[in-house]
This record gives C-alpha cells, structure tokens and sequence, in this order.
C-alpha cells in the first residue's frame, strides 16, 4: 500500500492522538443524547408559562448563542441559506411575539448552530463513535419503550419515542459492523417504532431499512435497494390491510384521504389543514408571525394545539417568503449531504441524509420542527457530516471500499 493509502485510512479510521488516548466526541453530541434520552417527558411538567422541556430549550438556544463566537476560524459547514432562514424567523418573532413562537425559534437554533457545533473540528474518529453513541443512545430508548408496554405506564408519549426513534435509526442503519448487536440494532429499533403504532414514523422506518443496503459495497447495492423495496412494500401493505392495531390506525376514523385505493385516517389532521390554509391565504407574504398556527388550532380544536403539518406552520406563520427561504435552505443542505454521499460513501454522511429526508417526511403530519429531541439530535449528525474533512482528492475513489472496511474495523474495536 502506498503512503498517500495509509495516510488515507488513518483519516478514515480514526487512530489515538498524540497523547495515545482516543478523541472524545463534541460536547454538543453529549448533549443532543442527553435531550434524545428524555425525549418529551419534561414537557409534561410546568414552571409557569413554559414547560420544564420549553425553558431547558430556552437555555440551550441561549447558551448555544452565548458559545457561538468559539466558531470563529472554523470552516462554516451548513448553508448560508439555513442561516438566512433561522434570521428571518428570529426578525419575524421581533416583530409579533408569542411564547410559541419563542420555542419555534430556539428549536431552530439548536438544529443550525448545534450543527455548527458538530461540526467544528470533526474528524472521522469522532463521527463514527459518535454514530456509535446515537445507535447505543436508540437501543436504550426501545428499552425503556419495551418496559413501559410490559408494565403499563406512560414514560414516552410514542409519537415523541417514535420519532427520535426515527433520526437515531439512521445512524444505526449507516455503521458497517461484524458485531452482531450492530447488525442487528436496526431491526429492533425499527420493530419498536412500528408496535409504536405511529403511523408516518412506522411507514418511515420500515422504508429507511432499505438504506441497509450502503453496508454493502458499491456493486451490490442497486439488486439489494429494488429487493428492499419490494419487500418492504409488501410489509407494510401486510400490516395495514392485516394487523388489526395498524389497520386501524390507518384505516379506521374519519377516511379522509385516498391512497392506492384505500381511504386512510388522518385523526382529523384535514379540518386543522383546512383551516390553517384558508387563514394563510390571509396574509400570504410574511404569514401571521411565529406561533400564530397553534393559537390558530387551539382556538378551533383545543385540547389539539398544533398544525401536525410542519410546512402548513411555515407558510401559515412566515408567509410564501418564509416558505422560499425554508425550501433554498433545505435543498442547499440536501444537495450538500448527497454530494459528499456520493462521492466519499462515508457512513456518517449516509446517516445525515437518512435523517434529514426521515425528518422532511414525517413534517408532513407531525410537528418534528418545534421538537427539540428530534431537531436537536438531527443537527447534530448534519453537523458531523457537513464538518468532516473529504479525503485527498485523487484517492477519493480508489480508497472508498478501504475506507468502509476499515471504518467497520474501527467500530470494532470501538464496541
């Protein structure tokens, strides 16, 4: 092998600095479990006009701010255009305030500047224990997922559980393992997502499993994504038309949208739709201001208060502009995450794009983007990815099967 190979797989497989310990990953990693871990428990206990969850993402976003000048000299890893974004929401809120708002704006921090965080100074090492941590981080959640069906209790309202479930099942999906609970740590998050009965999440998961497939090398992979496919399709097509918990999830109640030949529930999600596009068509350009769709379903449809519909939220409370700025800023990230995908095929920048379409999906009729357990964690790994510094460019290619055997040694030893 040549020297420019070993310098190569040493980036790639992470080995110990200088001092002969191993680097530790972001403190921001740390903390994005630690909110992962408890999910939405603290949202259930109030300290005046804001939750325990609100004030914790009220400090984060704060502290988060207060640290920012330590990104100084580091090379800016996410989109100027999702910075713009995250500008625009913040003037939007100056200027029509609303604690709801507030928390839009601070969970959106946390998913750009936690990201930034991630980011500075990452190197391979530190993503793949990272992805390492987020696996072991999922396992832990199904765990305690398990424990409270066998016994009974309520500690994760299982939307919440199921949808952090979501962006941590795609860092599980991403790692290349000879171990067996690696291997196997997929199929067992996926399982507890989909006994969640959380509709969207479960149809997710059970198409993120598909994503298996860039464990294999390049040459194997396209056979494996149309086998995945079919067979996945003909799992979920079993479960909704044969389980009867999921069929009636998704087939019972008020049948108000057709698919495929099947009239499926939307729990009333399409009286809230209706409602927050006729009163976005009252002020289209710059929308109602931040918040303004939850005091818009609580007034209609209390004890519901949210739009479950994260771009029905955008275009209602920051307008056809907000909209604009939102779709450049995400598709500038998309494009970012699949350029380096593609051409470098590491694992933590096929976990950040898993993440990022799971997430842009399930917004479609859940409230990911006011979640701090989901956005928060989901920054993170966008971070890693966009932060981790490419290989040298002429052994980009050649290096790219040795790099994911090696990196599948390094989880190894990692384990």
């Amino acid at each position: 092998m040549t020297t420019l190979s070993r310098k190569t797989l040493r980036l790639t497989t992470g080995r110990m600095d200088a001092s002969g310990s191993r680097e530790r990953v972001p403190v921001v990693v740390n903390i994005a479990i630690v909110i992962a871990i408890l999910v939405d428990v603290l949202t259930h206990v109030s300290l005046g006009p804001l939750s325990v969850s609100g004030f914790v993402t009220l400090g984060l976003a704060g502290g988060f701010i207060a640290a920012s000048p330590m990104l100084i000299g580091y090379r800016r890893a996410l989109p100027t255009s999702l910075i713009v974004f995250v500008g625009y929401v913040t003037i939007r809120l100056l200027h029509e305030p609303a604690s709801d708002g507030l928390q839009m704006v601070c969970v959106w921090v946390l998913f750009v500047v936690g990201g930034m965080f991630a980011a500075r100074g990452n190197n391979s090492e530190r993503a793949g224990r990272s992805l390492l941590l987020f696996t072991r981080t999922a396992l832990v959640l199904c765990g305690v997922f398990f424990t409270q069906l066998i016994m009974g209790t309520v500690i994760y309202v299982t939307r919440g559980f199921a949808l952090t479930a979501l962006v941590l099942l795609a860092a599980a999906i991403s790692i290349p393992s000879r171990r067996l609970w690696v291997k196997l740590a997929p199929f067992v998050i996926a399982f507890a997502i989909v006994i969640s009965l959380s509709r969207t999440a479960s149809a997710i998961s059970i198409l993120m499993l598909i994503g298996l497939a860039i464990r294999q090398q390049r040459g194997r992979r396209l056979p494996l994504v149309i086998g995945g496919l079919l067979i996945m399709g003909t799992v979920g097509y079993l479960l909704i038309t044969a389980y009867p918990p999921f069929r009636d999830r998704f087939l019972g109640g008020d049948n108000a949208v057709e698919f495929g030949g099947l009239s499926l529930n939307t729990s009333g999600r399409s009286n809230i739709w209706d409602a927050l596009s006729q009163s976005a068509s009252s002020a289209p350009w710059f929308g109602h201001g931040p918040g303004s769709s939850v005091e818009l379903v609580t007034k209609l449809y209390a004890p519901i208060t949210q739009p479950h519909n994260e771009y029905l939220r955008i275009l209602h409370d920051l307008g056809i502009v907000g909209m604009i700025l939102f779709a450049i800023g995400m598709l500038a990230l998309l494009c970012a995450i699949v350029r380096r995908a593609v051409t470098e095929d590491a694992s933590v920048h096929w976990a950040a794009l898993l993440a990022t379409v799971a997430v842009l999906l399930a917004a479609t009729t859940d409230n990911v983007f006011v979640y701090p357990f989901v956005m928060l964690p989901l920054g993170v790994l966008v971070g890693l990815s966009l932060g981790l510094p490419p290989p040298p460019q002429p052994s980009r290619r050649r290096l790219q099967h040795e790099s994911a055997r090696a990196l599948s040694a390094n989880v190894d030893s990692l384990v």
